[in-house]
């Protein structure tokens, strides 16, 4: 039976850690150049405010930031050869992989045959990359890249809603200040003056609901999966 060499277990754990992060790194470069693109052309194609009414939008905003903030991250980690570990820039990961999985949900859902009204989404770029590429780039990432934090709460667990939050300042913001006309609200029941309460409320505890149990589902899936990476690594 072969020994176990520690040093040379330790050099492989090294080799691929820096993999790993030059991975995310890599991956997040692309989901900034597809954000910042797509975003721009959607702003040509429909210039001011009310771009900003669309979840789509803000969430690939949302993922884009957070990019950034792992790019920053990461890179400091290579730097110095160890695990920055931030319940913040967690939470900031994660909630941008719920919104994105919310995002994909939609869109596959509503591209099933009976919704052939749909089927043109896919004829621009902004919304090939908003609705699919940045959605499996971003939550694969995150479930195979990046490091957990342990089992976190299921109270815990509602930082990955922050998305939702912000996007329903954003969208009551714009409603609030007249930006967007009735007709221009994308969800029916965001127009809260003319929407019964009980209504508004449902909607929002139901979806709050979706993004809490895909925040507990994503993150059980970076803890099983983040160390796949480093499996089998005395073999090497």
């Amino acid at each position: 039976m072969n020994k176990i060499d520690p040093e040379k277990v330790l050099e492989v754990f090294h080799r691929r850690y820096r993999i790993k992060k030059q991975v995310n790194i890599a991956i997040s470069c692309l989901i900034v150049l597809l954000g910042v693109s797509s975003f721009i052309y959607g702003l040509h194609i429909e210039p001011g405010v009310t771009i900003f009414r669309f979840m789509t939008v803000d969430g690939t905003l949302f993922m884009t930031f957070g990019a950034i903030v792992f790019i920053a991250v990461n890179t400091v980690e290579i730097l110095r050869r160890t695990e920055l570990t931030s319940e913040l820039v967690y939470f900031i990961r994660l909630s941008g992989a719920v919104a994105e999985a919310i995002i994909f949900i939609v869109v596959v859902t509503s591209h099933l045959p009976f919704f052939s009204e749909h089927l043109t989404m896919f004829d621009r770029y902004d919304s090939f990359v908003m609705h699919v590429l940045i959605p499996i780039l971003g939550i694969s990432s995150f479930v195979l890249n990046d490091s957990p934090i342990g089992r976190p709460g299921a109270l815990k667990l509602l930082n990955g809603t922050w998305f939702i939050t912000v996007y329903a300042v954003i969208i009551f913001s714009l409603i609030a200040s007249r930006a967007l006309a009735s007709e221009q609200i994308p969800y029916f029941f965001l127009d809260y003056r003319n929407t019964p309460p009980s209504l508004l409320v449902t909607a929002f505890v139901f979806i709050y609901g979706a993004a809490w149990l895909m925040s507990m589902y994503l993150a059980q899936l970076n803890r099983r999966l983040s160390w796949t990476w480093f499996r089998d690594i005395a073999r090497d």
